[in-house]
């Protein structure tokens, strides 16, 4: 259980560095933001 929550942890951590870099860079990702939102409740919900 510690390892997984240490992979979405990580997970999210890089999706957000991800999402900061795209913003400076005025641009956006939207298959990968889709991904994102889709994916995000599924690993949340342990």
């Amino acid at each position: 259980m510690q390892v997984q929550c240490k992979k979405n942890n990580e997970f999210y951590e890089n999706c957000t560095v991800y999402f900061e870099f795209l913003r400076k860079k005025d641009t956006m990702d939207y298959d990968f933001e889709d991904e994102y939102f889709f994916t995000m409740p599924a690993i949340s919900n342990n």
